[in-house]
């Protein structure tokens, strides 16, 4: 298993207002609501002129901020830069990136292919779309003990095979649901990063379990949807939820524009 925190949360989603311009004073809140909840949404009650330099900030207090950009044009190579573009872009075909296009994303969690991966993922937003481009959490004891009610086989295979995600030369092997940790499942998947090495049966366990998140999660009680307005921002435990994005409106280039990197907890 990959090193990844391990929390007991009490809750699923929670919200708050920031009321200080201070990086230090608005992390130290965050940590305290992520130790108790698996996402948390940060909203600001002042004007804060520089986004980056403020998120820098809360990001460098929150824990240890790793370097995740990845290049679209280079096959997802890591940039070595710690802040990465979810934009949309008029000049790549809709189909070719989730990132840069308009559709709905997939439920999935983040470092999938990742072998020593964020703990907390981090979006701020710096544009918002015409329409639509939520951002959807589904928490990972719910889907558990729902699919123990519908789909119990499937959860047996999910929670006993090792399964390999791998991307522009990393590679994570884990169980899509880890069920070692009493009432804690730990998620890892992302169904678009499956080696092209796994076996047939993988691909297959690969394939089946996005189709029950489209016909049983996707739009159901399950799923949460999290907007982002410009300066707003989220975080969570990724290995403790699956997210995805509804579609949106999009005109031209950068009517949604999220930045996105991850951190390690550190105690």
């Amino acid at each position: 298993m990959a090193k990844i925190k391990s929390i007991a949360h009490k809750g699923f989603i929670d919200e708050f207002e920031a009321r200080s311009t201070d990086p230090k004073i608005v992390a130290k809140e965050l940590r305290e609501r992520l130790l108790e909840n698996k996402v948390v949404k940060l909203t600001l009650g002042m004007h804060i002129s520089d986004l980056r330099a403020f998120f820098d900030g809360v990001t460098d207090e929150l824990g240890e901020p790793l370097n995740i950009a990845e290049d679209f044009s280079n096959a997802g190579e890591q940039t070595g830069e710690r802040w990465m573009e979810i934009r949309y872009d008029e000049d790549i075909p809709d189909l070719a990136a989730f990132r840069h296009s308009k559709n709905a994303q997939p439920l999935h969690t983040d470092e999938s292919y990742i072998d020593d991966p964020c703990d907390v993922m981090v979006f701020y937003c710096k544009n918002k779309a015409p329409a639509g481009g939520q951002t959807c959490f589904v928490d990972g004891s719910a889907l558990v003990e729902r699919m123990k009610v519908i789909a119990p086989e499937l959860l047996d295979k999910l929670s006993t095979t090792d399964v390999c995600y791998e991307k522009a030369g990393n590679k994570r092997v884990e169980k899509i649901i880890d069920l070692s940790i009493p009432g804690n499942p730990l998620l890892n998947f992302n169904y678009t990063c499956i080696s092209k090495n796994e076996t047939p049966e993988n691909k297959k366990l690969n394939q089946d379990f996005l189709e029950f998140l489209v016909s049983h999660v996707r739009g159901s009680f399950l799923e949460i949807p999290v907007g982002l307005k410009p300066g707003e921002s989220v975080y969570w435990w990724d290995h403790y939820v699956l997210h995805g994005r509804n579609p949106f409106e999009a005109y031209k280039t950068d009517d949604r524009f999220i930045w996105k990197t991850g951190v390690k907890w550190v105690d």
